[in-house]
């Protein structure tokens, strides 16, 4: 087979199982998590080769985003800006987040690996504000995924792997294989990072990959396929389980949200062990965005918990993971998040940023605002340059009306990307007309902005240089003058 016919099949073979399985919304953004290895950037290209005016799927636009998890010193921050080059260069916005994973391992007595996965999961879901979010887990992660969770104990749920779709996590790549992802980035002249943690063995799904499954292979060279069939065979008993769950949950269940969930003991207690665990395990997960924490030792402990309680009539309160409360009096059971430790209302919050290609657009990470630099329009833009040589101001505003939340600003002056942010401590800017730069912190003062919105405003930078704090102020470095030959607009709307 020729290499065009590779690539075609590939894209095809992708195309095919999102339309299978509907996993791209009907219109509007989805967030594309990119580390920068083989599997990410093959996710990406084949998404930007569907998506979009003229494609497959015309009306999704993609925004891409990426979490420096601090593992490898500079190289994680060489890596981080190495995807943010590229993706800006494919006209896709980007959104760049930096988390202290090994800080942040030590600190709640985690694995490495489960401080990035918790720690890029809450990152994806700050920037996707509800967005679906596709991640490049492929075919050969799911068998690796399967032997995982049977090494910690998982029940059914954790058999079956991941699935197509979870909630706002969708894999458009679960149905390629590692070998076929190569290819294609080969064929397309895809560069992937090497992340040398992906070797470490002190990673637990690492020694599964390179110790233990070429083990099992020797045992059954077709292991890989064996172990993805099993799992769709259990994916039907579980269907079927999920269904009985979903017919229960009315009579079980009293009261249900994402902060707490109230079961009656009684009728708990009821239905079939089996049930009773997948009610639990459901109700859990709810709370804990979408994936629950129980293990089977923590099943043994609420079951025990309930029959005491039942028997004594006493209350009794039980602390599991993910910070959850389990309190039983009488007979309600209470299911909810417990208080926030000293350490975590302490903590500092991980900043993320917008990396906005000129042009291009895209949400503001933990604010209602997106974010937008356009072009003009090669008529207008030639008729303000000529009317700025001329220093014709009222000429050069009729053609680029301002607004408060609408600015032009020098291209050249600006570069070829803008990074959108909100405040931190330190920032500052020059005002249009000051010699001197002043504290953002003071600006806000001195407009009467309110507390609540100084911490969701969008500032824009060029490098290091803020050139705008939306709404506000425009820094003098990018203002439109005689010598103006490029112009942007730059736009903020909620």
């Amino acid at each position: 087979m020729s290499a065009p016919a590779i690539r075609e099949s590939l894209s095809a073979k992708v195309a095919a199982y999102i339309a299978r399985h509907g996993l791209l919304p009907a219109q509007g953004e989805i967030v594309v998590a990119v580390s920068g290895g083989a599997d990410s950037l093959c996710l990406l290209h084949l998404l930007h080769s569907l998506c979009g005016e003229g494609k497959l799927f015309p009306t999704v636009r993609l925004l891409a985003a990426h979490l420096n998890h601090r593992l490898r010193g500079e190289a994680s921050e060489r890596d981080a800006l190495s995807v943010a080059r590229l993706v800006s260069a494919w006209g896709i916005p980007i959104t760049i987040g930096s988390v202290d994973v090994p800080a942040l391992a030590h600190r709640e007595k985690r694995s490495l690996e489960e401080a990035a996965r918790l720690a890029r999961y809450a990152f994806l879901r700050d920037v996707a504000q509800g967005r679906p979010i596709a991640v490049a887990h492929q075919a050969d992660d799911q068998v690796e995924t399967i032997l995982l969770h049977l090494l910690r104990g998982s029940g059914l749920a954790g058999l079956v792997g991941m699935a197509p779709r979870q909630q706002d996590i969708i894999r458009p790549l679960l149905g390629v294989t590692r070998a076929e992802i190569l290819a294609y980035c080969q064929q397309h002249g895809l560069q992937p990072l090497e992340d040398e943690s992906n070797r470490d063995l002190r990673f637990l799904r690492n020694r599964v990959r390179y110790e233990l499954l070429p083990l099992l292979e020797q045992l059954n060279p077709g292991f890989r396929e064996t172990l993805r069939r099993s799992a769709e065979v259990w994916r039907v008993d579980l269907e079927w389980i999920e269904s009985c769950v979903s017919q229960c949950w009315p009579t079980v269940v009293s009261s249900a949200s994402a902060n707490e969930v109230i079961m009656s003991v009684p009728a708990l207690l009821a239905q079939p062990l089996s049930l009773q665990r997948h009610l639990l395990r459901r109700a859990t997960a709810l709370l804990c965005g979408g994936q629950s924490p129980l293990e089977p030792r923590h099943y043994t402990l609420l079951e025990a918990c309930l029959q005491e309680a039942q028997h004594s009539r006493a209350e009794r309160s039980l602390d599991l993971p993910g910070r959850l409360l389990l309190h039983v009096s009488g007979s309600v059971l209470r299911l909810s998040h417990g208080p926030l430790s000293r350490r975590e209302r302490e903590r500092p919050s991980d900043q993320t940023v917008l990396l906005l290609p000129i042009p291009g657009e895209g949400q503001v990470p933990g604010t209602p605002w997106r974010a937008r630099a356009a072009l003009l329009a090669p008529d207008i833009e030639q008729a303000a340059l000529e009317a700025l040589a001329r220093e014709d101001w009222e000429t050069v505003w009729h053609l680029l009306p301002r607004t408060r939340y609408v600015v032009y600003i020098d291209g050249e002056a600006a570069g070829p990307w803008l990074e959108v942010r909100t405040r931190r401590a330190g920032d500052r800017i020059q005002p249009l007309g000051m010699q001197q730069s002043r504290k953002v912190q003071d600006v806000l003062v001195d407009a009467h902005v309110p507390r609540s919105e100084r911490e969701t405003l969008p500032l824009f930078f060029a490098g290091s240089r803020c050139i705008w704090v939306a709404g506000l102020c425009l820094a003098e470095s990018v203002r439109l003058s005689r010598t103006t030959r490029h112009i942007v607009q730059l736009s903020i709307s909620r």
